[in-house]
């Protein structure tokens, strides 16, 4: 049986890194364990993959041999950018790119802070859900296919709370980024029917109008806005003009 690992088996790694003033953004299996983690749910990963710079990544090679930590791959040219260390016999993949991941400098600003307790409270940067959704998206392995799952429904109770507790824009902007990742037009009828009542003001009813995916909830989109005092006529014009993916 492979050997499997979480963040938190790594901490004594990190921690180092932190000392030393590496950038590096935690990503792959041991990120999606970390959001797991909060659903009650368990992943874990043979290895331990870190996202950083170029630059970052030379002075680590020349760093990590100091200090107990075995080079065994360098990045090599016309390859996926990525070197492999080992550390206490665990493998960790140093990568400067991956398919689907934006920059290193727009993974970092938006990483979400975990912190993880063993030997003394560490804060770790991982990478965003979303990213790490368009990386797995993006590479669409078959061993990627549950963690995909478990993202999406990190993000859709995300999205849901959003619904529930934002004002303006802000209700919306994590479903349109979700939709933009996913490259699909229109929500999933699940998370359309846990929208829909939640609902309030006319930004989420025009949202809602273009990407609930059957003409039913369209209309309930439109009674809804009714009943809440908004003006129904472009709400209602958005509706009478699209397709829809599911047939009522």
């Amino acid at each position: 049986m492979p050997a499997a690992y979480t963040l938190k088996d790594f901490t004594s790694l990190l921690r180092l890194l932190a000392e030393r003033g590496v950038d590096y953004v935690v990503i792959g299996g041991c990120a999606v364990g970390a959001y797991a983690q909060l659903q009650g749910e368990a992943v874990v990963s043979a290895d331990l993959d870190i996202f950083t710079t170029s630059s970052a990544l030379h002075e680590l090679l020349a760093w990590a041999p100091l200090h107990g930590i075995v080079v065994v791959k360098q990045p090599q040219p016309r390859s996926i950018p990525v070197a492999v260390l080992e550390w206490n016999a665990l493998e960790v993949n140093v990568l400067t790119g991956a398919p689907g991941l934006p920059s290193y400098g727009v993974v970092a600003r938006m990483a979400r802070e975990f912190e993880l307790k063993e030997h003394g409270a560490l804060v770790v940067p991982v990478a965003d859900p979303l990213d790490i959704l368009a990386n797995k998206l993006t590479a669409a392995r078959d061993k990627d296919q549950p963690h995909i799952e478990i993202l999406r429904g990190f993000i859709e109770e995300e999205i849901v709370l959003a619904f529930e507790t934002q004002r303006g824009r802000r209700r919306v902007m994590l479903a349109r980024r979700y939709l933009e990742v996913l490259g699909r037009p229109m929500l999933a009828e699940p998370l359309a029917a846990r929208l829909l009542p939640l609902a309030a003001d006319p930004i989420d009813f025009r949202f809602l109008a273009g990407r609930v995916p059957t003409k039913r909830q369209a209309l309930e989109v439109v009674d809804r806005a009714r009943a809440r005092g908004a003006e129904v006529d472009d709400i209602y014009a958005i509706v009478s003009t699209r397709t829809f993916e599911i047939p009522d």
